[in-house]
C-alpha cells in the first residue's frame, strides 16, 4: 500500500541547503544584536570620537560568536572578498612611513571587519534578528537627517574627543584620522571670489561627501520599511521624516548623491513593479516627478541649486578629472598590490592625494588592479545574484545598485562599506525572512515529497 507522507515526515527526509539555512538544529541563528550595535550605535561612537574603532570592536565580538557557533557558512562570492583581503595584506610592503602604516592598519582593519560582519549577517536567519537589523538602519538614517539639520542651525559646532588626546601625535596628526576622531557637524566652504559660504552637512560622518553618500544608501531601507508592515515602523512618522529630510539633502549640494539616489529610486520602483506585476508604483513615480519638477521651477529652488553648484562645480570637476588620470597612471607602476595607501600627487602637491575622491580609485591605487577586480567583483556578484522579491530585499538591492554607482565618486570607508555588505546579505532574503518559517517551507516547493511504501 502506498501513501503520501505527512509534512512533518517530509521535513525529516529533506536535505537542507547550507547556503541559506543552518546545517543542523544545533546551530543557532543569533539575535543580530552585534550588528545592530555596530550600525545603530555608530552615531554615539562618532560623537565620542570612536568612529574609527567601533567597527573593529564589534567585529571581534562577531568573530567570537562565529567561533562558538561553528561551522561557519561560506556563501557563493565570499572567495572574492577573501582573496581581496590577501591582496590588501600584500600591499603593506609598499608602506614607507609609520604614519602611513597606521592609516594602512586602520583601513585594513575595516576591510577585515567587513568580512567578519558578512559572515555574521549570513547566520542571522531568525526573523526577530532581521527586523532589528533593518531597524538599526532606520536609526542611522534618522541620525543622518538630524545631523543635516544641525549643520543648518549650528554649522560651526565642533569638538575634541578623549581619543584625540591619547593617540600619539604622529597618528592623530594624519588628516584622515584627525577628521574621524574630531567631530564637526558641517563642512564650511568659503569661495572668496564670489563671497559664497556653504555650510554643508557632515554629521555623523567625517565629510559632507560621506553624509550625502550615506543618505542615498540608507533611504532605500526606509522606503522598504514603509512597504513592510512586519517591521512595525510608524509609517506616518517615517513618511514625515522622509519629507523633512529633503531640506538638508538639498542644502548639502551633493551632486553624486542626488544623481545616484534618483537613479536608484527609478530602478527600485521599476523593478518592484515588474517583479510584482504592478503598474501603480510607476504611475505614482512619474506623477511625483512631474509635480516635484514643476514645484522646483516655480519656487526658484532649482535655479538656486544650479547657481550654487556652478560656484564650485568647474573647479571640482577639473580637480577630480586630473586626480583620476594621475591615479590611473601611477597605479600602473604597481598594478598587482598598489601602494598600500594614498600618496601626494607629484603634479599637485597641495591638492588631494592620489587614491582619494572615490572608493574605486582608493582601492585601485592602494591595492592595485587585482584588488579592485576582487573588491568590485564581490559586490557585483552579490547584486547579480540577489533574487529577493520582498520590499526589504528589493530596496536592499537598490542600495547595492546605488553603492556601485557611487564607487567612482565617493569613498566608502568606513560606514558605507558596512551598509553595502549588509545590502548584499539582505537583498537575498526570501519573502518569509521576517516571519517564522511555515511548516512546509516554499524553499523546497520544487523538491519531491518522499513516498512511503
Amino acid at each position: 500500500m502506498t501513501s503520501l507522507a505527512t509534512p512533518a515526515d517530509s521535513l525529516r527526509h529533506r536535505t537542507v541547503d547550507e547556503t541559506s539555512l543552518p546545517a543542523t538544529e544545533a546551530l543557532t541563528s543569533g539575535d543580530g544584536r552585534l550588528f545592530v550595535f555596530m550600525i545603530g550605535g555608530y552615531p554615539l561612537a562618532w560623537a565620542l570620537g570612536f568612529a574609527p574603532v567601533i567597527w573593529v570592536g564589534c567585529a571581534l565580538m562577531m568573530a567570537l560568536w562565529l567561533m562558538r557557533n561553528r561551522p561557519i557558512q561560506v556563501p557563493p562570492g565570499t572567495i572574492l572578498y577573501a582573496l581581496f583581503l590577501i591582496v590588501v595584506g600584500a600591499s603593506i610592503v609598499q608602506i614607507g612611513s609609520f604614519g602611513k602604516m597606521a592609516v594602512w592598519f586602520l583601513r585594513a582593519s575595516w576591510y577585515v571587519s567587513g568580512f567578519i560582519a558578512w559572515l555574521y549577517l549570513i547566520r542571522q536567519t531568525d526573523p526577530a534578528a532581521r527586523v532589528k537589523i533593518i531597524r538599526s538602519f532606520i536609526v542611522l538614517w534618522a541620525a543622518t537627517v538630524l545631523g543635516g539639520y544641525a549643520a543648518i542651525f549650528v554649522p560651526e559646532l565642533a569638538w575634541k574627543t578623549p581619543l584625540s588626546a591619547v593617540l600619539p601625535g604622529i597618528i592623530a596628526s594624519q588628516e584622515f584620522v584627525s577628521d574621524l576622531i574630531n567631530p564637526r557637524v558641517a563642512e564650511i566652504q568659503v569661495f572668496p571670489w564670489t563671497g559664497v559660504v556653504l555650510n554643508r552637512p557632515a554629521a555623523p560622518y567625517a565629510y559632507t561627501n560621506g553624509w550625502g553618500s550615506s543618505m542615498a544608501l540608507l533611504t532605500p531601507f526606509v522606503i522598504g520599511a514603509l512597504q513592510e508592515p512586519r517591521l512595525g515602523i510608524a509609517r506616518w512618522k517615517t513618511s514625515l521624516m522622509l519629507v523633512v529630510a529633503i531640506v538638508p539633502f538639498y542644502v548639502a549640494l551633493n551632486r553624486g548623491a542626488w544623481l545616484t539616489l534618483g537613479l536608484g529610486l527609478v530602478y527600485g520602483i521599476v523593478r518592484y513593479s515588474v517583479v510584482n506585476r504592478k503598474i501603480l508604483p510607476i504611475l505614482i513615480m512619474v506623477s511625483l516627478g512631474f509635480v516635484g519638477t514643476v514645484g522646483a521651477l516655480s519656487t526658484g529652488v532649482l535655479n538656486t541649486a544650479i547657481e550654487q553648484l556652478e560656484t564650485r562645480s568647474e573647479d571640482s570637476n577639473e580637480t577630480r578629472g586630473n586626480l583620476y588620470v594621475e591615479t590611473i597612471q601611477h597605479t600602473a607602476e604597481s598594478p598587482l598590490v598598489g601602494f598600500g595607501s594614498t600618496r601626494t600627487n607629484p603634479s599637485n602637491p597641495a591638492g588631494p592625494p592620489l587614491g582619494t575622491h572615490g572608493q574605486l580609485w582608493a582601492v585601485m591605487f592602494a591595492h592595485g588592479y587585482l584588488g579592485l577586480i576582487l573588491y568590485a567583483g564581490f559586490f557585483i556578484f552579490g547584486f547579480v545574484r540577489a533574487r529577493g522579491r520582498s520590499p526589504v530585499a528589493n530596496w536592499a538591492r537598490v542600495t547595492l545598485f546605488i553603492g556601485l554607482l557611487q564607487m567612482p565618486i565617493y569613498g566608502h570607508l568606513p560606514v558605507q562599506l558596512f551598509i553595502m555588505i549588509a545590502a548584499v546579505a539582505i537583498s537575498a532574503w526570501p519573502s518569509d525572512a521576517l516571519e517564522p518559517l511555515p511548516e512546509f517551507d516554499s524553499e523546497f516547493d520544487s523538491r519531491q515529497i518522499p513516498v512511503t511504501t
